[in-house]
């Protein structure tokens, strides 16, 4: 339990991570980018294990699998962005390890748990010795690997909006499946008649950390999706990343893909 956790972290080494899922932090212990004495196992505290509703939200705890999360109830019905992003989350071995939190606490650029939640509108929950703090998801990330959190802070889950919408999420990968993102968007919606009345849209692998595109969404927001205003809007959303130059593709190859996302979205939801 939590009790159980702050009562016996005092007694352990001062260089400590906490461990979760661990398919980062063990990679990173291989590769010799880790230098922790100790690892804090979190995998069966039962408060990040859970999620719940309440009249206008869902909670989600930091410990669940991927895997956990694509299959729940209530996960399918509030929060589709993540659902929609289970599919293409690395290969099923990972996905039935890895934790939504961990996903958040490795501050990768491209990590698919996260862009999926930005999209939704989620908080994150931290917790230490039961005093909390809450922020939008993205705020408390600093850069590639770089987080927002103090000594011992655990991300005890996440907070989502319960707003009935739609989502489209996009990947595209060096190969169908089990790779890390060129890039990615996610699109969270709702309204009718090809009128966007509510939106919000996430992008991952296109800056140092996840964006949110706030010219784009503000654009679209409350408009008729004709030909003109998707033109404008697959060309604004250009200006507002920048994607690097890696192994894994071209900076300008990224900011095709982002546009070429967002038609294919803005397409889908047209034809709802």
């Amino acid at each position: 339990s939590l009790a159980e956790l702050w009562k016996n972290l005092p007694a352990l080494p001062a260089a400590r991570k906490y461990l979760a899922g661990g398919t980062d932090l063990v990679v990173a212990d291989t590769c010799g980018g880790e230098n922790s004495e100790c690892w804090v196992d979190i995998s069966d505290v039962k408060e990040l294990r859970v999620v719940k509703e309440t009249r206008d939200s869902v909670f989600i705890g930091a410990g669940l699998k991927i895997s956990e999360l694509a299959e729940n109830r209530a996960v399918k019905k509030w929060i589709p962005s993540l659902a929609a992003c289970a599919p293409y989350y690395a290969s099923p071995t990972i996905r039935n390890t890895a934790t939504l939190g961990g996903n958040l606490a490795n501050a990768s650029p491209c990590a698919d748990g996260v862009c999926a939640l930005a999209a939704a509108g989620a908080f994150v929950l931290l917790n230490f010795r039961g005093k909390r703090r809450k922020f939008p998801v993205l705020a408390i990330l600093n850069g590639p690997k770089k987080i927002d959190l103090k000594k011992d802070e655990l991300i005890e889950g996440f907070l989502v909006p319960k707003w009935k919408h739609r989502a489209v999420f996009l990947k595209m990968m060096p190969r169908k499946l089990f790779g890390i993102a060129k890039a990615s968007l996610c699109l969270c919606y709702s309204g009718e008649e090809g009128v966007l009345k509510e939106l919000d849209m996430a992008l991952a692998s296109v800056g140092p950390v996840i964006i949110r595109p706030l010219k784009t969404i503000s654009l679209l927001k409350g408009k008729k999706l004709e030909a003109d205003l998707v033109k404008k809007a697959v060309e604004l959303v250009k200006t507002e990343i920048s994607p690097i130059t890696d192994l894994r593709s071209e900076a300008d190859y990224r900011k095709e893909i982002v546009s070429v996302f967002l038609e294919r979205a803005l397409k889908e939801v047209k034809s709802k």
